[in-house]
């Protein structure tokens, strides 16, 4: 094709794909939850995600692993909880955008809420050195359609929320402006 004909095709399959990442995000969303449930190591789910993401991770952007040893297992979907750390780390990277930057995916025992119920629980946390988040956004984190990004859908964190709440977990960010932000997951252990 021509030149400019040529930059036409391609400004209309980069449009397409990212149309087609809207509805799949509205999909996942009004589409009912079909998760399976068996004893997981968290720390192997946070491995294979990190392998899986590592290479659309840009350039100047650093991503570490934190991994407590000797973790109990969670009774959860691997694959749900893979899709809730894949949604995390990508906003991770959009957060620190071109700058240089780290992302740390870790894994540990909280002591301090030892009784998840009556049980121990195991904690995830993804930390970035982004901008961090300010307050008022904090609030409406996790509301479907809230969103502070051009393109996005506001469905990405409410999705999170809903496969953590599956878990019987908790899904929380902390952040100050200019200090980076952590998301943290809470799941009960097995």
């Amino acid at each position: 094709l021509p030149k400019e004909d040529s930059e036409f095709v391609d400004v209309i399959v980069e449009e397409v794909n990212r149309l087609n990442g809207v509805v799949s995000a509205f999909l996942d969303y009004a589409r009912p939850l079909k998760q399976s449930f068996c004893p997981t190591d968290i720390n192997d789910v946070v491995t294979r995600t990190a392998k899986l993401i590592q290479n659309d991770i840009p350039p100047g952007i650093g991503l570490k692993l934190d991994l407590a040893e000797q973790l109990n297992r969670v009774d959860a979907d691997a694959e749900r909880l893979k899709q809730v750390l894949i949604n995390l780390v990508q906003n991770a990277c959009q957060a620190i955008g071109d700058k240089p930057g780290t992302i740390t995916v870790k894994t540990m025992r909280p002591e301090r809420f030892s009784d998840f119920r009556g049980n121990e629980s195991v904690e995830v946390q993804v930390t970035d050195t982004g901008p961090g988040i300010p307050v008022d956004q904090q609030l409406h984190m996790f509301v479907p359609f809230f969103t502070t990004k051009q393109k996005g859908t506001g469905l990405g964190l409410a999705i999170c929320q809903r496969i953590v709440k599956n878990h019987d977990g908790t899904i929380s960010v902390q952040s100050k402006v200019g200090e980076g932000s952590t998301f943290i997951i809470r799941l009960p252990a097995v």
